[in-house]
């Protein structure tokens, strides 16, 4: 089989049209489509649906692609070794964080060991809103993944890392000192203008279920994504938020902030490591995995000392 051929169809389903790829890979639309059933007569299945609106995988084409992109992270591993053969590792190496959580926290170290003790590899970090995590993992167009989540789903492993417990994050004055002192009920939470990311997010959708739970809906003035834009509006009296306590604790002007836990079960989610199932971590991503590994070993051990420092773990 030539690799070509994978390719061509790695690039037919990204784009959702033989058309629109034949311009990109600029080949003739003709030959491209020859590439695509010279795969499905190889295969002896039907790779790909088409119909007026593009193209989708079937679920032999959603199985060859995982496969297909695993192939080209490696062929592209390969050549980056064999061409800059000086490095002992090199190569591009794709992680995802999930976002406002603690994984966040855990780009600075890893970039800081990576390039002390494998500065041949490019990491490219996905730590931003309207990218599904774990679609890119089952695509394979990323490596590893730090997300929100414990249940496996096919094609992927999860490894359990910690429970986040989420807090309420809001200015110093609006509350007593004796209330601070004090965890949060989801009723009281309900009353209180809230900052939040969008319903996608994993966290939003947590502290709903919280609010709806005693029957109560949230009170969403805005929806923000970036930490130091939750920070700057929190301090223009726009609302509060609510963040797992050790990226609160990273925010710039925390020492002007307050956290109240909230009392609910559901006011919490577990954090996982995850890989794929089916493609094998090429050496750069290895190392990464480790290197990741390492940095969240003494993440743990600062959370359970009870000394977490943000600005002390981001400086290992």
């Amino acid at each position: 089989m030539e690799t070509r051929r994978l390719e061509a169809f790695v690039k037919v389903v990204d784009l959702g049209s033989v058309t629109s790829a034949a311009k990109v890979l600029n080949v003739a639309q003709p030959a491209l489509s020859q590439q695509i059933a010279s795969l499905e007569a190889e295969f002896k299945r039907q790779l790909l649906v088409r119909s007026t609106r593009g193209v989708m995988p079937t679920e032999a084409g959603r199985t060859l692609y995982r496969y297909a992109k695993s192939i080209q992270r490696q062929i592209d591993e390969a050549r980056r070794s064999v061409l800059d053969s000086e490095q002992e590792l090199s190569g591009n190496v794709t992680i995802g964080l999930a976002p406002l959580s603690s994984a966040t926290l855990f780009g600075p170290p890893l970039l800081t060991q990576l390039r002390r003790r494998h500065p041949g590899i490019i990491l490219h970090i996905f730590d931003s809103f309207g990218v599904t995590l774990s679609e890119l993992m089952l695509k394979g167009s990323m490596d590893i993944a730090i997300l929100y989540g414990d249940r496996s789903v096919r094609g992927l492993d999860y490894k359990p890392l910690v429970m986040e417990e989420f807090y309420l994050v809001a200015p110093r004055d609006i509350f007593s000192s004796e209330l601070w002192a004090q965890d949060i009920r989801p009723e009281e939470l309900a009353k209180i203008d809230l900052m939040l990311p969008s319903r996608e997010s994993f966290l939003r959708q947590a502290i709903e279920r919280v609010c709806a739970e005693v029957g109560e809906r949230l009170r969403i003035v805005a929806e923000i994504q970036s930490r130091s834009t939750l920070s700057s509006a929190m301090m223009a009296g726009v609302g509060a938020t609510v963040l797992p306590k050790t990226v609160a604790q990273a925010l710039p002007n925390f020492e002007q902030l307050g956290l109240r836990r909230i009392d609910s079960h559901a006011a919490s989610l577990q954090m996982s490591l995850c890989i794929s199932d089916y493609a094998r971590l090429s050496d750069a991503a290895f190392a990464v995995y480790n290197i990741l590994l390492e940095t969240i070993a003494l993440f743990k051990d600062d959370m359970m000392s009870h000394s977490m420092d943000p600005e002390a773990f981001l400086a290992e």
